[in-house]
Parts: C-alpha cells; sequence; structure tokens
C-alpha cells in the first residue's frame, strides 16, 4: 500500500503465500482470519527500510528510505476500495540525504487498489498517469534507467502479488494458537524459474492492539545456495555495484548465495487491519569479481513499519 522495493515485493508474497497453503492442527483456539475493516477506516502508514552491504570488508553502504502514506479503506457495492496516498518520502546514503527526483515524483503517485468484497485485489488504478507524469518531467536519457521500473504493468503485477502476499491469499485462513507449521513452498521468479523457500510459521498468541484482540505471527525462512543465488541474480549488481563498480560486470551464474529471513506481524484476524510489521533478512553472497576473485558480500535489510490509527 505504499512505494515498495522489488525484492520486498518477492520476499513479502513469498512467506504469506506460505501461510495461505499451510494447515494447521486443530487442537487449541481457532483463529479466522476475515477481511472485514470498518468502511472508510483511515490511517497513517510508515515505512523505514534500511539496506546495509559490506564487500569484502573493506567498502561499506547503508541506505535508508523512510515513507508515509495515508491509506483510506471504503466499502463499495462489490467490494472494497483502498486508496494509499504517499504523504512523504526521504532516502539517505551513509547518513546523508539523497535528493532524488525520481523519489520526489513518487511522493505524488495516488493509486487505488480495487479488491471483490473477501479482500482479494482485483486491479490497481493510478499508476498509468503516475508513470506518464514522470516522463514528462525526467530527461529522456536519464528516463532510460528506470525503463523495466517504470511499466504501468510491471508496477501493477508487483504491487497485486504484494497484497496477494500480505492480505489476500490468507484471508478466511483458519490456524491454532501457539501451533508451529514447517513447509516447502514454490515461488516462481519473473524469468518463469521456480525456487523454493522452506518456512517455518508460528501463529504465537493473542496480544492487545488499541481496543482490538490481535494475533501475532511470526516466520523465519530459508534457501539454499543454488534458490538463493537464482533469487539473488538481479540483486548481485544493483547491491554491489554501489561500493565496488566491478561488480556490475559479473554474472550471477557462478555466483554462491544464502538467504535467511524473520517476519513479525501483529495483525486483527477480524478485519485483517494490521498494527504491527517487522520483516528482516540476512544476504551472504560470494561473488567472483573480474581482477578480484572471490569477494564476500553481506547485507542486511530490514522493513519497519507503523501504523497510526
Amino acid at each position: 500500500m505504499a512505494i515498495k522495493c522489488k525484492e520486498y515485493g518477492i520476499l513479502l508474497a513469498v512467506v504469506m503465500f506460505a501461510m495461505s497453503t499451510m494447515s494447521f492442527a486443530s487442537t487449541g483456539e481457532r483463529i479466522k482470519f476475515t477481511f472485514a475493516p470498518e468502511d472508510k477506516v483511515s490511517f497513517v502508514q510508515k515505512i523505514t527500510t534500511t539496506k546495509e552491504s559490506d564487500v569484502g570488508g573493506k567498502a561499506k553502504l547503508k541506505d535508508e528510505s523512510i515513507t508515509t502514506s495515508k491509506i483510506t479503506i471504503t466499502k463499495t457495492e462489490t467490494g472494497w476500495e483502498v486508496n494509499a496516498q504517499p504523504t512523504g518520502i526521504s532516502m539517505f546514503r551513509n547518513g546523508e540525504e539523497i535528493n532524488d527526483p525520481i523519489a520526489s515524483l513518487m511522493s505524488n503517485a495516488k493509486v487505488t487498489y480495487i479488491l471483490d468484497r473477501n479482500g482479494n485485489v482485483l486491479d490497481i488504478k493510478g499508476y498509468e498517469e503516475y508513470v506518464e507524469e514522470i516522463s514528462r518531467k525526467i530527461d529522456p536519457e536519464k528516463l532510460k534507467r528506470y525503463a523495466s521500473v517504470l511499466n504501468v504493468d510491471v508496477l501493477k503485477a508487483k504491487e497485486i502479488a504484494e497484497w496477494k502476499g500480505r492480505v489476500g491469499d490468507f484471508a478466511g485462513m483458519e490456524a491454532g494458537l501457539g501451533e508451529t507449521q514447517d513447509a516447502n513452498v514454490p515461488y516462481q521468479l519473473p524469468d518463469g524459474s521456480t525456487i523454493t523457500y522452506s518456512i517455518q510459521t508460528t501463529i504465537t498468541g493473542r496480544e492487545p492492539c488499541g481496543t482490538r484482540k490481535c494475533v501475532r505471527v511470526s516466520q523465519e525462512y530459508d534457501s539454499d545456495a543454488d534458490n538463493a543465488a537464482r533469487l539473488s541474480g538481479s540483486l548481485v549488481n544493483s547491491v554491489a555495484s554501489a561500493v565496488a563498480p566491478d561488480v556490475q560486470k559479473t554474472s550471477s551464474g557462478g555466483n554462491t548465495a544464502t538467504i535467511h529471513g524473520i517476519v513479525k506481524r501483529v495483525i486483527d484476524p477480524d478485519t485483517m487491519l494490521i498494527y504491527e510489521e517487522d520483516v528482516t533478512r540476512h544476504i551472504n553472497m560470494s561473488l567472483d569479481i573480474p581482477g578480484s576473485g572471490p569477494v564476500s558480500v553481506t547485507r542486511t535489510e530490514r522493513r519497519k513499519y507503523e501504523f497510526t490509527y
């Protein structure tokens, strides 16, 4: 429901898809997740994303972005509309603020999610105007660098996948409190290939959230070296090239990687409104950089959501 990084869209879709495919034992209190927010409910969503990279213990990089958005959910005759209006975005590199014209234009991108009665996303409107505005205001040569990102179909597909992963795929799901389920979950990559994650999900218990009674969901996931390297293929160059230009010339085929992640979320199962969310993942890569040989690259990413109702 806000401007998001492509890698996190993949991540969240994977881990929440796991919830939708798991069957929990029937012991203990049963929790059913139902998309039923109050009509015209409005709240502020703040997302702080931090990415820390280390290339060979020599070059370090810390990127941070803070995005705030006003979210309004309205009931319609056929389902729901979710209006997301970004109200501010700030970006920093190694503690210094970055003035990025694309980021500035992003802060004006208002989009509307069209949902059915069960909370499944049917369409997203608003990206056409957003892309058209950027195309008018950005130098054509610079715009070429963002061509793969500023594509209406790509933007829609990414957001739809993330909505499904966080909400749609597990609306209507039932689970038992205090129970843990292990699963191997396949996920299709943009190139059509499939990787598999090992995911452990626990509905850890009830937790107060304002006047509501929420539940806390915890997940841990891992991917083996081959799968992780394939997932991080596009990430390899984008992560490391900022601190080691020669990495731009590497291919992901001979690289190895491991990924370990933790997701924690506090959610009201009766409305499916989220009150807390914290996503962390650790990526370790060994890259074969021309002229340097094998170089270890580590990256820690954290995305923290804060909600004000």
